[in-house]
């Protein structure tokens, strides 16, 4: 017995906007590596050209079931062939809002480059200024412009608890009368432990100064030096402080120069604190290249250590390998002269 299947049409539901990405399977349900639509609404999601666009957009047309069942009425709980309890209809409602444009965004950029390799041809062409909309930062992406702090070590307190109230202890002023300011026993002073939070050791807490007016303290000028940087202070420093000291006092008894009758002293009293200082950067320069051969030195002599070394457990093993040949071959030798001896 033959039996039909009638199509029909509903009313038109209205069009919804969502993406659906979880289709669903006679065997079972499962859920995609990605939405139907993305190439649609996801901005970071991006195909290399045209035809792609164009194959994903059937794609997400045929994934989408267009077939609706529209129970009837009247044979609602019939299983009878001829009397069907649904009919089937091919639905027309696109989930996609007309207003998303279903366009390729690939032709901007094409438009784009084009642009910018005609203004590398041809100079007398202007580059079109882009204009960019409006990020309304006060209006309605003022969220996207905020963000929570990012604590690491900060404990959250429960919601049930309540902080104290801080006792604060009145404060009584002195009385007028009293002629001397007592001093108190305790005092609040700067200081730093040796701990830290992490591992990496900064450097140690130096207390703030106060410099006096028209004095300049010798122990500001060390102030290049920090530590494990010249701090703390060996012997090459206590040099350096030294020569900084005779390098002031020499400054100390130039002339001055607005003294014109004694400009020639005072320059060549400079020339001969130049020559000393080129004589003593030329010496340092030569204790350096004195300190870098003796290291060079070393390591020749801990290189042909290693080499000679080397070569002796390569001597001894061919040593103990023709060894080795030679007890065998007497051995050899002996059974031979050993089972003559018997056949005789």
């Amino acid at each position: 017995m033959s039996h039909a299947v009638t199509i029909e049409e509903p009313q038109a539901q209205p069009q919804v906007s969502q993406t659906r990405y979880r289709e669903r399977s006679r065997a079972g349900s499962h859920i995609s590596s990605n939405r139907a639509y993305d190439f649609l609404y996801d901005p970071l999601f991006i195909v290399s050209s045209e035809k792609d666009h164009t194959q994903a957009n059937i794609q997400a047309t045929l994934i989408r079931s267009r077939l609706r069942k529209v129970p009837r009425f009247k044979t609602m709980f019939s299983n009878l062939i001829h009397y069907p309890r649904y009919s089937l209809y091919w639905s027309k409602s696109d989930p996609v809002p007309p207003f998303i444009s279903r366009e390729w965004k690939g032709h901007k950029e094409k438009h784009r480059e084009a642009l910018q390799q005609l203004t590398t041809t041809d100079a007398s062409f202007q580059m079109p200024k882009e204009v960019y909309e409006d990020p309304e930062v006060t209006g309605k992406n003022r969220y996207k412009y905020f963000e929570r702090p990012f604590l690491p070590f900060f404990q959250q307190m429960p919601f049930n608890v309540v902080y104290a109230v801080s006792k604060a202890e009145p404060y009584t002023f002195p009385p007028t009368s009293t002629k001397h300011l007592s001093i108190p026993s305790k005092s609040t002073v700067g200081s730093q432990t040796d701990y830290r939070d992490a591992d990496v050791q900064t450097d140690p807490y130096s207390p703030e100064y106060v410099v006096c007016q028209d004095s300049i303290p010798e122990l500001l000028t060390l102030a290049t030096l920090t530590w494990g940087r010249g701090l703390p202070a060996g012997q090459a420093e206590v040099e350096m402080i030294e020569r900084a000291r005779e390098k002031r006092a020499w400054e100390a008894t130039l002339p001055a120069l607005s003294d014109t009758s004694q400009f020639e002293k005072r320059r060549k009293m400079m020339n001969e604190m130049e020559r000393k200082e080129w004589a003593f950067r030329e010496q340092e320069i030569e204790k350096l290249q004195e300190i870098r051969l003796e290291v060079l030195k070393e390591l020749l002599r801990k290189r042909e250590e290693n080499q000679n070394e080397v070569n002796m457990k390569h001597l001894n093993a061919r040593w103990s390998k023709l060894q080795e040949g030679k007890e065998a071959k007497m051995a050899k030798i002996q059974r031979t002269h050993v089972s003559s001896n018997g056949v005789v």
